[in-house]
């Protein structure tokens, strides 16, 4: 997603949107030097209120010098995925204000003044507090109770305390899912997982079904009676 103009004002929604980031998260720099624009990974660190944004460095071993293009008053391009909300990116203009090296090397920019977001999902989800058993699909070995944040007929987003789990699901592993709905039925559902993320409390996995939709969509039915 490119930022074509500058466009001003921050709605209550986009307010919103940018404090639902948690530190510790990765997100995406575009920033300009003199020979190129460079898109590169880093760290959301936090913000003051709305006086200032501030990132971690990015590492310059992996990413080559950056000196250029992290100037004081200079333009950058932030994009964040916010995983735990309704899986958009935003993508905001902010300029630098001053870099630190000690005790730590951080970017202090400016707040934004705007920003655009982009739904990443081919499909809506619904937000959800469901409880759900994991089992591995080949083993039926159990692996872990999660919750499940967000479903749709797809695929689902779900979380995991770090301090309660023993066993991780694994990356394109194959798994059940046993769902309880509003009449006491158990439902399976068989998915993959197609990706994991972490703060500093739970970890989070995407998962996409592989069951019929047929099935997905009778225990969405199910599940709304149970959400009101």
């Amino acid at each position: 997603m490119i930022i074509l103009e500058d466009k001003f004002g921050l709605t209550n929604e986009d307010f919103k949107k940018i404090r639902s980031m948690r530190p510790g998260r990765p997100l995406d720099l575009q920033l300009t030097t003199a020979t190129s624009v460079k898109r590169v990974r880093t760290e959301f660190v936090g913000m003051d209120g709305t006086r200032c944004m501030i990132f971690r460095y990015p590492d310059e071993g992996k990413w080559g010098s950056l000196g250029d293009g992290i100037l004081k008053d200079k333009a950058m391009v932030a994009r964040y995925i916010l995983e735990d909300d309704t899986g958009e990116i935003i993508a905001f203009k902010v300029k630098v204000i001053h870099v630190t090296t000690k005790p730590s090397h951080l970017i202090f920019t400016t707040f934004p003044l705007a920003i655009q977001r982009h739904d990443l999902r081919a499909e809506p989800r619904t937000k959800t507090r469901i409880t759900m058993s994991m089992f591995d699909a080949n083993s039926d070995s159990a692996i872990c109770d999660t919750v499940v944040l967000d479903i749709s007929v797809n695929g689902c987003r779900m979380s995991i305390d770090k301090e309660v789990v023993d066993a991780r699901p694994k990356l394109k592993q194959v798994v059940k899912m046993y769902f309880v709905t509003s009449n006491n039925n158990r439902v399976t559902l068989t998915g993959t997982i197609m990706n994991s993320s972490s703060d500093e409390v739970c970890l989070y996995y995407g998962v996409k079904f592989e069951s019929p939709k047929e099935d997905v969509n009778q225990l969405l039915q199910d599940l709304m009676l149970v959400m009101g």
